[in-house]
């Protein structure tokens, strides 16, 4: 059983690599930190000025980064998940794969394991990044204080929040995936939610909403928040929920 599940995640592996998109969610989070460290040299040499900065770590780095990574995370997990799909979309491979003797399940958890791997894997390279970036920042201009602020356990929460939100948020694409066909549900959903989220972050209910996670870490970052909430509860539920609401459909495709 073991082999053949480690099989169907290679299997899946090898068909999934082939997206361009993967790249974007391994890649983009990376170089947008390092072309904020990019603005941020810039700003210093433009301005011909440098002095200390209030823990850095959140004023300079943190703000800026997690600003763009509330917006643009969720989107690109949006376009991956869909992008993993729609492989089974061309050629009409979902009727291929209800007739190969192989169990259903296999096929379907190892494409949600890979899409979790994959999240990991975006988040761990986004971390390192980050922490290189203070540190290289640190030694090109001490003045600036990194290396003053121990923010080591707030950034590592921080991160670690984003990538229960944006494991949430990729069942919940994948659900919506699976039920459409076409492009522009799911990728509309994400859009609408992720705006939504924002207008209602403050409401009691937000935390209810996964989708509110990615801005959450951005407030998470500047209020220096080193514990988890509900809302990272309730993310770690909805991980499950719709893994299993998208296995429910994943199996009803053969009556599509």
């Amino acid at each position: 059983m073991t082999n053949t599940l480690y099989t169907a995640f290679l299997s899946e592996k090898y068909k999934l690599l082939r997206n361009r998109q993967i790249f974007g969610v391994l890649i983009a989070p990376v170089l947008l930190i390092f072309a904020i460290d990019g603005y941020i040299i810039y700003d210093i040499i433009r301005s011909g000025s440098i002095s200390a900065v209030p823990n850095p770590w959140k004023v300079l780095l943190g703000r800026y980064v997690f600003q763009f990574f509330y917006l643009l995370y969720p989107i690109l997990v949006a376009l991956f998940v869909y992008a993993c799909c729609d492989v089974e979309y061309k050629n009409n491979n979902y009727k291929v794969l209800f007739t190969l003797p192989l169990d259903k399940s296999k096929i379907f958890f190892s494409k949600a394991v890979f899409i979790l791997l994959t999240i990991l894997f975006s988040i761990l390279f986004a971390y390192a990044a980050f922490l290189i970036s203070g540190y290289i920042l640190s030694l090109i201009y001490p003045v600036l204080g990194f290396q003053n602020y121990d923010y080591r356990l707030v950034i590592f929460l921080t991160f670690l929040k984003l990538l229960i939100t944006l494991s949430a948020i990729s069942m919940i694409q994948l659900a919506l995936s699976l039920l459409f066909r076409s492009f522009i549900y799911p990728i509309g959903v994400s859009m609408f939610m992720l705006v939504f989220s924002v207008f209602v972050a403050q409401k009691s209910f937000s935390d209810f909403i996964p989708y509110t996670g990615t801005y959450k870490a951005f407030l998470d970052i500047m209020n220096e928040n080193d514990g988890f909430e509900r809302l990272d509860y309730n993310n770690i539920a909805m991980i499950v929920l719709f893994m299993l609401i998208s296995f429910y459909i994943f199996k009803r495709k053969r009556q599509f």
